[in-house]
């Protein structure tokens, strides 16, 4: 599990240095894809451990 959601936030932010460098809006994409990642690392955490719970 924390290896899931530490990967999600990682290429959030990645993603969003990335698309900063592009458009050059340092640190607001970075800051976007910080949450994003956050967002999908919890619902895949949630997920997962919902298959632990019998859900």
């Amino acid at each position: 599990m924390v290896g899931v959601f530490s990967i999600t936030v990682g290429s959030g932010v990645v993603a969003g240095v990335l698309l900063d460098e592009h458009f050059r809006t340092l640190p607001l994409l970075t800051f976007v894809g910080l949450v994003l990642g956050f967002v999908g690392g919890g619902l895949a955490v949630y997920r997962g451990l919902a298959l632990f719970r019998g859900r």
